[in-house]
């Protein structure tokens, strides 16, 4: 499984899900990771960047910000937000990185690792490009939201089941056990994982649902619907979520699961 976007998604990506949802996650990630001035950081599936952005603020002038991605679109969004930060920026894999081992204080992921098609080859890449002492951060999501299982419903029975199940993926992640038990395996000591929860808000589905479908990996195969069948897809997912409607948006809890071990 991975997350490719290409066309216009990067930027809908940006523009639509970062300041509703990951800009808010990466606060919370970061402040688990406690960076602190002049560290060296490795922003992992760092995407447009939003989680690398704030890394890069918390180090300092000093410290050194790295964001590394696979998707190319996604990071020549990321090179354009941050034209005027020092942060490197590769377009590589997780499992073979070419960077140089004992180089970095901190590894940090946001909603990644469930995208790595090998996820202890990825561990062991990030074991060795970390200094002694050094430590990894990663977020994950801890299952379904009341939003994503509506909207993968709806899917399911507007666009297909094997669309639905490409949208459901992205939330099928490890558990906290699980989680603890593979970053164990790849060396790293006093692993532990913390559930985060925040209250998601975003806009109506009428106006939502279009804008997050155009910034995932299915964008095409929504937007190939006849407007009867976008309308009635929109339609069901504002159905379904109708309890939790408040004033002008969809108010739900969403929660990650936040592995945390050491070198």
């Amino acid at each position: 499984m991975s997350f490719q976007l290409s066309g216009s998604a990067p930027e809908i990506y940006e523009n639509t899900m970062v300041p509703l949802w990951f800009g808010r996650w990466a606060e919370t990630l970061l402040n688990s990771v406690s960076l602190e001035t002049g560290e060296t950081v490795l922003d992992v599936a760092c995407g447009t960047g939003v989680t690398t952005r704030i890394a890069k603020r918390d180090v300092g002038s000093d410290g050194r910000v790295t964001g590394l991605d696979i998707n190319a679109g996604m990071l020549a969004k990321a090179r354009e937000l941050a034209a005027d930060m020092d942060i490197i920026w590769i377009e590589s894999d997780v499992i073979e990185t070419g960077l140089p081992e004992d180089s970095f204080n901190a590894v940090i992921s946001q909603h990644g690792y469930h995208y790595f098609p090998d996820q202890p080859a990825a561990l062991r890449e990030f074991h060795r490009v970390l200094a002694p002492s050094g430590r990894i951060a990663m977020s994950i999501w801890d299952g379904h939201s009341a939003y994503t299982k509506a909207l993968c419903s709806a899917v399911e029975k507007f666009i297909s089941p094997e669309i639905a199940k490409k949208q459901r993926g992205q939330r099928e992640t490890p558990s906290a056990d699980r989680l603890i038990e593979s970053v164990s395996e790849a060396g790293f000591r006093n692993v532990t994982v913390a559930r985060q929860e925040l209250a998601i808000q975003v806009p109506l589905a009428t106006e939502f649902v279009p804008l997050h479908l155009g910034s995932m990996p299915i964008a095409n195969a929504f937007q190939s619907l006849p407007n009867e069948e976008k309308e009635a897809l929109i339609a069901d997912v504002s159905d379904t979520l109708r309890g939790s409607v408040v004033g002008d948006q969809i108010v739900y809890p969403d929660a990650v699961n936040v592995v945390i071990g050491w070198k």
